[in-house]
Order: structure tokens, then sequence, then C-alpha cells
């Protein structure tokens, strides 16, 4: 096949996979052109696509984020005309952050000429592959992931410094990534998750480092505490379907969780967390709502107490 609909919402993976491709299919030497079509005119590609190159019968063409405002209709025509009569000596990728149900997405996907990617990666991994030669703890592992909010582009620059700081000793502790990784804001639904693993692993000083920034947007303690407990009970149930090793997508059918990437996070902490500490934390929280709702203790200082009283 020589042209791919790649669909990822990160730039590295998208990048790696058209690496990968090109020396799998022996397109090293071939001129790349690439247009993103945010800043030049679809029309651009097009004329490369139609054109013969005097220099050389191979090139790869690579047009990113197909779905962008700036494409025109007659311009989205031509693609698909090429696609149905395409040049077998370039090599063509069609990306995009994510495809929509429109018609245009429609036909490129179903294309009988194209190959159709969803990328996605496991930042895990990706970074036990990238520090191989390095010393690091799986919890280390999600710290790092949690500063970056699951950016791998991020991810890769800060594993890069992590990598040249410890050159000589080859161990990375958490105290490293702190000093040194720079942490990406990210939304609401991203610090839950950074909040709820922190408290898990009884990181007092992060855990309030984390509720503070939570309380930056205005979400008050009563919609935390209930927010809280619901993702600790979506992880018990996410870790006895793993154990019967269902996929993520088919947890998401069966737990009827609209969002894939909720079922994918939260599944870093299954092998991390015992169902007993799952059970002891989510009493905890009960506790906490119990007291706020009889008055016993007030809303605002809840969170601040459950933290310190790790």
């Amino acid at each position: 096949m020589n042209n791919y609909l790649l669909e990822a919402n990160d730039h590295l993976v998208i990048q790696k996979e058209i690496e990968r491709i090109i020396k799998e299919t022996s397109y090293n030497d071939a001129y790349i052109s690439t247009y993103d079509l945010e800043e030049v005119s679809l029309s651009n590609a097009l004329e490369d696509l139609d054109t013969y190159s005097f220099l050389s019968d191979k090139k790869v063409i690579i047009i990113r984020n197909i779905l962008s405002s700036l494409v025109t209709e007659s311009e989205k025509e031509h693609l698909l005309k090429y696609l149905d009569n395409y040049n077998p000596d370039y090599l063509l990728f069609i990306t995009c952050d994510k495809l929509d149900a429109k018609p245009f997405s429609k036909k490129l996907k179903q294309s009988k000429n194209i190959e159709y990617k969803k990328l996605e990666v496991d930042e895990k991994e990706f970074i036990k592959n990238k520090l191989k030669d390095y010393k690091i703890s799986n919890s280390d592992i999600l710290y790092l992931i949690d500063l970056c909010k699951n950016d791998l582009t991020k991810i890769d620059s800060e594993c890069e410094k992590l990598m040249m700081y410890k050159y000589d000793s080859k161990e990375i502790g958490k105290e490293d990534i702190t000093n040194l990784v720079v942490k990406k804001l990210g939304d609401s639904s991203d610090l839950l998750f950074s909040l709820v693993n922190a408290i898990m692993q009884q990181d007092k000083k992060r855990a309030l480092s984390i509720y503070q920034e939570l309380k930056e947007y205005q979400v008050d303690s009563n919609s935390i505490i209930g927010l809280m407990a619901s993702q600790m009970k979506l992880i018990s149930q996410i870790k006895v379907l793993k154990e019967d090793r269902l996929s993520n997508e088919e947890i998401q059918k069966q737990l009827n969780v609209k969002s894939l990437y909720q079922i994918k996070k939260l599944s870093e902490y299954i092998y991390t967390y015992s169902l007993n500490d799952i059970h002891i934390f989510f009493n905890k929280l009960s506790d906490l709502d119990y007291k706020i709702k009889s008055g016993r203790m007030d809303s605002k200082d809840a969170i601040e107490l459950l933290i310190i009283d790790l």
C-alpha cells in the first residue's frame, strides 16, 4: 500500500509511524514534501501529487491536518479522485488529530486504495523503552506521565533531559523528575487523576500541591470527593475485568463509559493498588462525605484533612 491515513492526537506518534513506514518501504532516499493545511492550501499538495518528478521516480508526500477548515470541497474531490488512480511511485501520508463523521472523512477512510491507522501509544512502555538503560521505578514512571499530562512529545523531550542529567549514575528517581521536568498544565480531569494517584501513594506534599491547583478551576470539595469516589469504583471494576483479559475497548463498552481515554488512564493504576487499598480509600471518602453532609466537617477543609491524615 502506498497511501496511508493516520489518525492520532500526538504529533510524535504520527511522525514515528511515518518514519517506520518510510524505512520499511525503502523510501529513505526519496524526496519528502510536507504540507500543513493549517498553513498552506491543499492545492499545493495536489499539484505535487499530479506532477512527475524529474530527479527521481520516488516521492514522499505528507499532508497534515486534512480536516482543516481551509480545505475546499473541490480540493477534497480532487484528492479522492487521485486516490482512485494514484501514482504507485509516490508514498502518501494523510494525517489528522481526529476523524469526524462527515462524508469526506468516511470516503477517505473507506477508500480501497488507502490504509487507515488509528495510532495509540502506551506511555509507560514508551518510557521504559526510552529509558531502557536507566533504572526507574514504575511509580516514578507514572509520576513523569502525570507531570507531562500524557503528552508523548513532552514525555520524549523530558526523557532526553533526564537521560543527560543522570548519564553517569543511570538511575532516575522522583527527586530528579521533580527538579528537572517542567510541569505541563492540564485540565481538571487530568488533575483529578493525578490527585488520586498522589493520595494513593501517600505523597502528601504532591497531593496538596495538586489540590491547590484544582481549586483554581473552582471545583468544590463535594464535587472532588464525589469524582474521586467514582474514579476509585471504576478502577476496582477495571481491575476485575482486566483479570478476565478484556481489552480497554471491551471494558469501555461493558461499563458504558463514554471516554476510552478514561479507561486507558485508570488502567495504569490497577497493578499499583490492590482491591483492598482501593476499598480502604473508598471507605475514607464515604466517611468524609457523611461528615460533611451531617455538618460535622466543613467541606472547605475536607480534602486537606484527608491528605494530611494519610
